[in-house]
């Protein structure tokens, strides 16, 4: 079911490195000293975290700049979800130990080891310097980063004929899934080159760029990772377009109604809806959505 957001406005601050001029994504007030944005208020992941295209099973290039999507396992479809009160695993890998951070996108886990079926976390980004992501697990961390292409869902490998697999609409970039070759041990995973390393077949793409880029990070292990913080730069300001300039209103959001006609309220990040279907209007639209 697809969710409908409104991308809010996004003021940004100055970030010096390297001698090149770049730009944190997330204003002053949101991020800490160092530009990282944490999960830990439930304003700034109603702010920031939203739901996928779960139609097409891919990016929202409309929706929120972090987006959730579910395991792709029949037949639950196991939610990834965010939460300001999660309590992720301290520095021994033990859930609430020394060193657990409170607050995270939680990514759904695989079916089983080094299967790539698990929870996905997406950024929508409006360009790319870098990406940083904090990570915690309590098993060694398994994943692969993938470029989503609107529309185009991300468990389907459309390569052209002959082509090196995952080189189609959705590009697998970096591959760490197996005992031998993984994200990171388990415990915490302070990781901020995901948008440079590539070691897959799509050696020329990069998450690098100066137009809209689409990231995944996959998750490939059978045990949850717990997306603590994000920290993105861009090599210029950037107001997420013209629909960011704007605060939202009611005007902006899609006003939700069972079938039999009683308003339910308007849709946001944190309205979940139970099973069943509904009639949603945005604007001039009406249509039909199914709850799962």
């Amino acid at each position: 079911m697809k969710k409908i957001f409104t991308l809010v406005s996004l003021s940004l601050i100055y970030v010096v490195t390297a001698g090149a001029q770049t730009f944190n994504l997330f204003p002053t007030e949101d991020v800490d000293a160092n530009g990282w944005l944490w999960f830990d208020t439930a304003e700034k992941i109603s702010k920031y975290v939203g739901l996928c295209d779960e139609d097409n099973y891919t990016v929202d290039p409309n929706g929120k700049v972090v987006q959730m999507a579910f395991a792709n396992i029949t037949p639950d479809y196991p939610e990834t979800i965010a939460s300001a009160d999660a309590i992720g695993v301290g520095t021994d890998s033990e859930f609430g130990s020394e060193g657990a951070i409170k607050g995270a996108v939680i990514m759904a886990p695989s079916s089983a080891q080094m299967t790539a079926n698990g929870g996905v976390i997406i950024l929508n980004l409006p360009s790319c310097s870098s990406i940083g992501l904090y990570l915690s697990s309590e098993y060694s961390m398994m994943g692969r980063t993938l470029m989503l292409t609107p529309g185009k869902d991300m468990s389907i490998d459309d390569s052209p004929a002959g082509a090196d697999s995952w080189t189609g609409s959705t590009k697998v970039i970096y591959t760490r899934a197996t005992v031998f070759g993984k994200l990171s041990n388990a415990g915490h995973f302070k990781w901020e080159t995901a948008a440079t390393q590539n070691n897959g077949n799509n050696t020329d793409v990069t998450f690098v760029s100066d137009n809209a880029v689409y990231f995944g990070l996959q998750n490939c292990n059978r045990y949850p990772i717990y997306v603590h913080g994000i920290k993105v730069t861009t090599p210029k300001q950037e107001t997420l377009g013209v629909k960011g300039i704007a605060a939202v209103t009611d005007d902006d959001m899609a006003r939700v109604y069972s079938l039999d006609g009683k308003y339910m309220g308007l849709r946001d990040a944190d309205k979940n809806l139970a099973k069943g279907i509904y009639v949603v209007k945005h604007g001039d639209k009406t249509r039909k959505v199914i709850a799962k």
